[in-house]
């Protein structure tokens, strides 16, 4: 099985790549693909694209630290259960406007359910053991109060990259992984109360379990 590991940069995994390369190996099993895309939406899209078309992965696990609304989430990680393009539409007079609010795209037009970027892959989901949360993906990071959808969300994950996960491997019906570990609260830029390092560690060791358990796994368990 071919599992492509990707991250916006190799800061957030640098312990699982550490790991990755000097671990003892079981039998049959390799280490996974890695793609470190870069930030945002446009090049995590554009890499895993790219990827995808030189040799499919079997499972895609996109993996980073983001931001959240529950201090009680702060250094954990979650298994992202949909994605929602939170900042793409218009800043009208009386509120933030998504693409489908202003009619300009359909909200249940494939791969959308309901507006939202949804892991059809729930077999998969609860095998990885992570608690759930639900995803929005940003192109401007703000440290005033959230407008507009985003206000409806709670509680989620924010990131700069989720929706392109989504969107590409439901487009291309590729079982996808998205791993969040929380690093701050959204909204406050103040780096003295982050807790990056905890977030880091968390993610590693989730990640480490989890590819322990796929090499493992009858990949039966990738189908919806």
């Amino acid at each position: 099985m071919l599992l492509l590991l990707m991250s916006a940069t190799e800061f957030e995994i640098s312990e699982t790549i550490d790991w990755l390369a000097h671990r003892s190996l079981p039998h049959n099993a390799s280490n996974p693909e890695l793609l470190i895309s870069g930030m945002g939406q446009l090049e995590a899209a554009y890499g895993l694209g790219k990827k995808i078309h030189e040799q499919r992965p079997n499972l895609v696990i996109q993996a980073g630290i983001g931001g959240a609304v529950w201090p009680q989430d702060m250094g954990k990680t979650f298994a992202i259960r949909s994605e929602v393009l939170a900042d793409l539409g218009a800043q009208e007079k009386e509120g933030f406007r998504s693409l489908f609010d202003l009619g300009l795209d359909k909200a249940d037009r494939f791969p959308f359910r309901n507006a939202k970027l949804i892991n059809p892959y729930l077999h998969l989901l609860e095998w990885s053991g992570l608690p759930f949360r639900e995803g929005i993906t940003v192109n401007e990071i703000k440290s005033n109060e959230y407008e507009g959808s985003q206000r409806n969300q709670a509680p989620f994950v924010e990131s700069m990259e989720g929706a392109a996960l989504h969107y590409v491997c439901l487009m291309e019906k590729i079982p996808f992984l998205q791993l969040r570990s929380v690093s701050n609260l959204v909204g406050d830029r103040d780096k003295s109360r982050w807790k990056i390092k905890e977030a880091r560690k968390s993610l590693h060791q989730s990640l480490v379990l989890l590819i322990q358990k796929i090499e493992k796994a009858d990949e039966t368990l990738f189908r919806i």
